[in-house]
């Protein structure tokens, strides 16, 4: 039988999922001589599954829509607020504002919690490729990664995550990310 010590109280255990002793659970799996057999997985501990592509795809077309409609309202006040008729003068002001706007979105989006809205809705999150949060910084880097995946308007960068062992398009590579299922 497989024993394990309890984290909180120190105290050997024998192939059950809560302490004997302080009763609090064991986070940890149970293997046998066997094998895996019986294991008890920890919602933390399950393996994490990689985003595919297509999943991707949408929480991306949907984020692209979400900052679309964002970028329309701030053109459309600004044109407004500055009381001059819609022409070319002011299409160096709108994009300016509109990349400004894509960045801060992905990035604090993204090193907040992982997750933009387009991923929330289709449960999909970014992590480190060790596991752990993204950060500002690093979803910064992701973010100005989006700039080389486009690679002169092909998209090879994104389409690289279709054939990618891990999943990963170039942008996931330069910030070491990796997208995954919640």
């Amino acid at each position: 039988m497989a024993t394990r010590t309890c984290p909180s109280c120190g105290a050997t255990n024998y192939g059950t999922i809560f302490c004997t002793s302080c009763k609090k659970p064991l986070i940890g799996s149970l293997s046998t001589p066997s094998g895996m057999i019986g294991v008890q997985f920890t919602r933390k501990e399950q393996p994490a599954v990689r985003a595919g592509f297509f999943r991707r795809l949408a929480a991306f077309a949907l984020d692209w829509l979400t900052l679309s409609i964002i970028a329309d309202i701030v053109r459309f006040a600004y044109r407004i607020g500055s009381g001059t008729d819609p022409g070319m003068a002011h299409l160096d002001i709108a994009l300016f504002l509109s990349a400004v706007l894509f960045i801060l979105y992905f990035t604090l989006l993204t090193g907040e919690g992982g997750q933009t809205l387009g991923k929330m809705l289709l449960g999909i999150r970014v992590q480190r490729t060790d596991g752990s949060p993204v950060g500002y910084g690093r979803a910064f880097m992701r973010t100005l990664g989006y700039a080389v995946s486009v690679f002169f308007m092909t998209f090879l960068g994104f389409l690289w995550a279709l054939w990618d062992k891990k999943n990963q398009a170039w942008h996931d590579k330069i910030a070491r990310t990796v997208v995954i299922k919640v």
